[in-house]
């Protein structure tokens, strides 16, 4: 998760595991409407099956509750339910295809070009980095400007 996620996380010896350095989210996904009706029926069930004695379902049943929920004005309470960005990504070189990039792929557009979506700008650039592509981001251009951004900041470091 570190390395591929970006994420925060320090080994602490006294507790023998890793926690987070700092507050973390991990990446969210979109829900449907129908997804999110399902899963708003499972909350329900979840919080009946704890008012009935088991009360080892009422914290499913808050967070699946947070995740199907809206706000009155129709906007999304969570960034679970919100819409992803989407990339146009030339492919350059022999190798186009990485296990990981793949789970952002929405489609091929011409030739040595495919479309991701994405919801965390961060982590999906990590995933284009440690895949070892050649590769050049058509757009949208403030992902390529955050992208040189980021590795300025890293070639700083060294």
């Amino acid at each position: 998760m570190r390395d591929s996620m970006n994420a925060p996380l320090e080994y602490c010896a006294k507790e023998r595991g890793y926690r987070y350095e700092k507050e973390y989210v991990l990446p969210s996904f979109f829900l449907s409407e129908s997804e999110r009706e399902t899963v708003r029926l499972l909350a329900k069930q979840s919080k009946e099956l704890s008012s009935f004695g088991y009360g080892k379902y009422q914290g499913q049943a808050e967070i699946l509750s947070k995740i199907s929920e809206k706000s009155g004005d129709g906007e999304d309470n969570g960034s679970m339910t919100r819409e992803p960005y989407f990339a146009e990504i030339e492919m350059l070189g022999g190798r186009t295809s990485v296990g990981p990039l793949e789970y952002f792929l929405c489609g091929k557009a011409e030739g040595q070009t495919y479309t991701y979506a994405f919801f965390d700008p961060d982590v999906f650039i990590s995933v284009l980095i440690a895949g070892g592509l050649e590769f050049r981001i058509i757009k949208p251009n403030w992902l390529r400007e955050h992208m040189k951004e980021r590795l300025s900041k890293l070639l700083k470091l060294l």
